[in-house]
């Protein structure tokens, strides 16, 4: 074992065998074991194994963790899309649902005659059949919007002036809020909601369906609007 160090130590000062050659295996044996001077060689660098098979393992095990960050990424994305997705085409469905069961609808109610046809019919859910919540749902337009139409006398229920949004209302009833009067033509210019069906009660029971016909932009004659 001795002269076997000698003769490496001897070999590398020649600069016959330099420390990568110290580091390869012995090809001439043509078995996978090391050559006995190439063990003594790693024993007096200070290294059990190769030191170029550890730096070659690095990179390996780099991309693996860099591969994994990368999966979970990309399945956190595909999940979020998925749940975004399913969600979209919840809300697709939910509203032709109900533009199914509003063309349902339309061949049962009957027109109203002289009346424009003009109008749009819905199916909506209002907490109660009060005349400011039927009014706004219908028109599609702020609580006090409604508000101030009433304290400006500008509501309407059958023609007649209107003094409680509180009111209940029924099928069949008229709700107009006035927007303009033109006294030379004796027209009103008005937004129209008609209660033309009352559907029923929603699962929880905390709401009630029904079916509104809405002009957003209705001029009448004065005797037509104003009843007494």
């Amino acid at each position: 074992m001795q002269s076997l160090s000698v003769q490496a130590l001897a070999l590398r000062q020649l600069g016959r065998l330099n420390s990568l050659q110290l580091l390869t295996p012995c090809h001439a044996s043509g078995l996978s074991m090391w050559c006995p001077r190439t063990l003594h060689a790693r024993q007096l660098w200070g290294s059990a194994s190769p030191q170029t098979h550890r730096t070659a393992m690095w990179p390996k095990s780099w991309d693996s963790r860099q591969s994994w960050s990368l999966h979970q990424t990309r399945l956190k994305s595909t999940r979020k899309k998925g749940k975004q997705k399913a969600m979209q085409q919840e809300e697709e469905e939910e509203e032709e649902q109900e533009d199914a069961e509003a063309s349902d609808y339309e061949d049962e109610l009957a027109d109203d005659p002289g009346l424009p046809k003009d109008y749009k019919d819905h199916e909506k859910t209002v907490q109660s059949l009060r005349f400011d919540l039927v009014l706004k749902t219908g028109l599609d337009i702020a609580r006090n919007g409604v508000e101030d139409a009433f304290y400006n006398l500008k509501l309407r229920l059958n023609g007649q002036k209107l003094t409680k949004k509180s009111k209940m209302v029924k099928e069949g009833d008229t709700l107009d809020l006035i927007l303009n009067e033109d006294k030379e033509m004796d027209t009103v210019l008005l937004k129209r909601v008609i209660l033309k069906k009352v559907v029923g009660e929603t699962k929880d029971a905390e709401k009630q369906r029904v079916i509104l016909r809405s002009w957003k932009h209705l001029q009448l004659p004065r005797k037509d609007v104003y009843k007494q």
